[in-house]
């Protein structure tokens, strides 16, 4: 199905709502290559299974990663966005789509899932980050499982010379999460970009949150030159003890506005109340991160050294 018709699909079946009690997936594929995930599935309390997945990418100029956070709405933006993102997947070789939470606001999986029908088809994986509104309910869950192959609650995926901690920012009180997060940080010096789903720095409708910043931000080693995020629906760049905070959040849920940010607050550097996705790219030294509108138009660029 080409660009156009999966988008005039999107907008037929938003105009008609969808059927929230559908629960046929579509299923994104596993990565291909390999190398291991260190991971642990917990829900609201600990449980006893845990699993592991392999998604490694060792080329030293992998291709790109899209990152797309709270998206799985059903709205027209989302297949505005899914079709843009399609439109740069034409021209680019992508290795992996990476979320920053709320990836499902309801439960039909065919629906939210049909904008990005050209992703599964050409075997793109997703890396899940989990939201708020995707542990709403049980059958939340359980929708999110089904779709993405039970993607973990937290882990680590490897591309090319950079690693991608995922964190599940519901659960940051977590011990068995902080000691994974203590030991993902101690056990590598490869270049890192942190992804969770609470922005740790944001100024729009939520509030930057004090307890990430002490249970993740605090504990960044020299490593970290990224920390991606969603939950508010902008786009939104800081920059803190050299780290690039990146909050994006608008992948097709309504967009919030921009506020003022306190004094005390790192100042923003760049901000913009739409719809879009970002787009990383890694050339030997350096991440290039780019986010495009619906049309493709670029709204914020920089170029971050590796450590």
């Amino acid at each position: 199905m080409n660009a156009l018709a999966l988008i005039v699909a999107s907008i037929l079946v938003g105009a008609c709502g969808g059927d929230p009690t559908a629960t046929t997936a579509t299923t994104a594929p596993s990565a291909a290559s390999t190398s291991t995930v260190i991971s642990q599935s917990t829900v609201d309390t600990p449980i006893t299974s845990s699993s592991t997945t392999t998604t490694a990418s060792t080329d030293e100029d992998p291709a790109d990663l899209l990152v797309l956070g709270d998206w799985g709405s059903g709205t027209l933006p989302q297949g505005a966005v899914a079709g843009a993102m399609q439109r740069y997947a034409a021209d680019h070789d992508v290795r992996a789509i990476l979320t920053t939470g709320d990836n499902f606001y309801e439960d039909d999986l065919e629906f939210l899932m049909a904008p990005f029908g050209w992703a599964t088809e050409a075997e793109i994986p997703f890396w899940i980050t989990w939201g708020n509104h995707d542990v709403e309910s049980e059958a939340r869950i359980a929708a999110l499982n089904q779709a993405f192959s039970d993607p973990p609650r937290w882990g680590v995926h490897e591309w090319g010379a950079v690693n991608v901690i995922v964190l599940d920012s519901t659960q940051i009180s977590s011990s068995q999460q902080a000691q994974f997060f203590h030991d993902a940080m101690g056990e590598s010096t490869r270049p890192t970009i942190v992804t969770m789903h609470h922005p740790p720095y944001s100024c729009a409708r939520h509030e930057p949150s004090a307890n990430l910043v002490n249970q993740v931000v605090e504990v960044l080693d020299d490593d970290v030159f990224l920390v991606l995020s969603g939950h508010d629906h902008v786009y939104q760049r800081f920059e803190h003890d050299e780290v690039a905070y990146v909050v994006t959040g608008g992948g097709g849920a309504t967009v919030y506005a921009l506020s003022a940010c306190p004094s005390s607050h790192p100042q923003p550097l760049a901000g913009e109340e739409t719809h879009h996705f970002v787009a990383m790219s890694q050339n030997s030294d350096v991440v290039e991160v780019v986010a495009l509108d619906v049309n493709g138009e670029v709204i914020d660029e920089f170029v971050v050294d590796l450590p």
